[in-house]
């Protein structure tokens, strides 16, 4: 059984079933801001329940090995999450057969996605996809050179998503409770 709480309570996952592993791949443009949050997300809720996810991050656009940015450090940090040591990186097609669950933080990452790699069209998502009210609020918006107020609406829309994402990943409803 799994329980995920409400989106005004801590990020915690209860599992009393065995898991096969998964591996999930966060997308956005540069790797420094949105995809990271995402992987810190999914990475400490993973680990609270104990759950077999290996979690990642790349961008279609990034430049290698650059830290997250200030602001998106400074927004998950009072979350209570560090994701000061990741480290960016392009998406490669080693990626897209590697994961098994793979999301884009916007609906043009996930056409890029899909236009590069049509073969892994089935497990390519948008990360609002489940949550979104009838399609409308799918964008999680890219706050690079915003101010940290940015950051943290940026934060709280990847935040919102994540307890449909840990369903979906771990039974594949992402509505089951």
């Amino acid at each position: 059984m799994l329980y995920i709480p409400p989106f005004d309570a801590p990020l915690k996952v209860h599992l009393s079933f065995p898991l096969m592993s998964q591996k999930v791949l966060f997308v956005c443009t540069g790797n420094v801001c949105r995809s990271p949050m995402a992987e810190g997300f999914l990475r400490l809720m993973a680990k609270e329940a104990g759950a077999d996810i290996e979690v990642g991050s790349a961008g279609i656009g990034a430049m290698e090995d650059m830290t997250p940015s200030r602001h998106s450090v400074t927004a998950m940090r009072e979350e209570g999450i560090d994701i000061s040591r990741q480290r960016s990186r392009m998406l490669t097609p080693g990626m897209m057969e590697e994961y098994t669950h793979i999301f884009g933080l916007g609906t043009g990452h996930i056409d890029a996605i899909r236009s590069y790699f049509p073969e892994e069209q089935e497990k390519t998502f948008v990360l609002r996809e489940f949550v979104a009210n009838e399609g409308l609020d799918l964008e999680v918006p890219d706050p690079i050179g915003g101010d940290l107020d940015e950051y943290r609406i940026t934060r709280n829309l990847i935040k919102e998503a994540m307890p449909s994402i840990m369903r979906f990943v771990l039974t594949g409803d992402p509505s089951k409770p």
